[in-house]
């Protein structure tokens, strides 16, 4: 009988012990709440990261661009922020961009998406202890970044010669994890577009297009096609010249053979129509006519099959042969035929 107190007196001591641990727990505060906010909420919350958040403002203005929904979304990502500094100190070293407002146009947003998603990583919260050292990191805009653990702190490497350092790391959000860094980071897409030639030296430069390049020259048209822009150009090939020649009978055998004022000046139009006075890039295309730059000339983009062609006045369509070649004053599209105007 004593037996069978003593176990219960067990039981009931075991029962309050639960009890008292399961009060404390309720009453205890948790060491790592739960977040409440995604990445972007995360980051509009900081007025240290304002300037991150203006730029993914800015980026999607374009209508191919939802940065702000894509880190809005379940994720996970993990998202290296630079921060107000660090793009002030970017925009310092850019020429022509003195602040933010300044990539307002279909290239500074596109430039800019580019390098916001060099910032992001898709698939996985990586928080700081899972780093290692020289580890590579693949982002969104497909480019790498290199993990450099020292004795200071955590740096991240890019295509540039200095890295950024982690500040803060670990900002937890409800759809991945957030590490503040001191450096816009730069990925090699992006300084071959900020060191890229013009358009006049991209023509130069490509043996293919060395008939494009005398044209240019003999019309006169080389500050034009130099100057800021932006433009679009569609770029005949020297095959497409020589179509074009023939086509004119034994009177045309060369450029040379355009040697009147009236003739010359008919060049310097077939010159500018193939030029277009904004930045137009292969994922802007849509079934539409554009004006050129040879006034009251309209060049038609139609769609064939996954892709457009360009048609001009005379009902032939060029194919694009290369598209989307980045220069510092807009781009240019390789076509297949030399567009006629009027």
């Amino acid at each position: 009988m004593k037996t069978q107190v003593k176990f219960l007196v067990s039981i009931f001591s075991i029962l309050l012990l639960i009890v008292s641990c399961s009060n404390d727990d309720d009453n205890s505060t948790p060491i790592n709440p739960l977040p409440t906010k995604n990445i972007v909420e995360t980051a509009q919350g900081a007025d240290s990261l304002s300037s991150l958040v203006a730029a993914l403002t800015v980026a999607d203005k374009e209508t191919d661009s939802d940065l702000i929904g894509t880190l809005s979304s379940t994720g996970p990502f993990t998202v290296f922020a630079p921060t107000n500094d660090a793009f002030n100190s970017l925009l310092s070293q850019l020429d022509g961009y003195d602040s933010l407002d300044d990539f307002d146009t279909t290239e500074g947003r596109k430039m800019l998406a580019i390098i916001l998603k060099y910032h992001v990583v898709s698939g996985a919260a990586v928080f700081s202890n899972q780093l290692n050292d020289n580890q590579e990191i693949s982002t969104v805009q497909g480019g790498k970044l290199m993990v450099d653990l020292t004795p200071n702190g955590v740096y991240i490497e890019d295509a540039t010669d200095a890295s950024a350092m982690v500040s803060t790391a670990d900002i937890l959000a409800t759809n991945g994890v957030v590490h503040v860094i001191n450096k816009v980071l730069l990925p090699q897409e992006i300084l071959d577009m900020l060191n890229a030639k013009t358009l006049v030296e991209l023509v130069v430069e490509n043996d293919n297009l060395s008939i494009l390049e005398a044209a240019v020259i003999k019309t006169g048209l080389v500050d034009t096609l130099n100057s800021s822009g932006p433009f679009t150009v569609f770029a005949p090939t020297n095959d497409a010249f020589v179509a074009l020649l023939e086509a004119l009978g034994n009177e045309y055998n060369s450029l040379d053979d355009f040697d009147t004022e009236a003739e010359i000046d008919l060049l310097r139009n077939i010159v500018l129509y193939h030029a277009i006075p904004s930045a137009i890039y292969s994922t802007d295309l849509s079934e539409t006519s554009v004006e050129t730059a040879f006034t009251g000339n309209n060049i038609k983009v139609i769609a064939s099959g996954n892709t457009y062609v360009i048609e001009d006045t005379t009902g032939e369509q060029a194919n694009i042969l290369a598209a989307d070649v980045m220069a510092s004053n807009g781009v240019a599209h390789v076509i297949d035929r030399v567009l006629l105007p009027n």
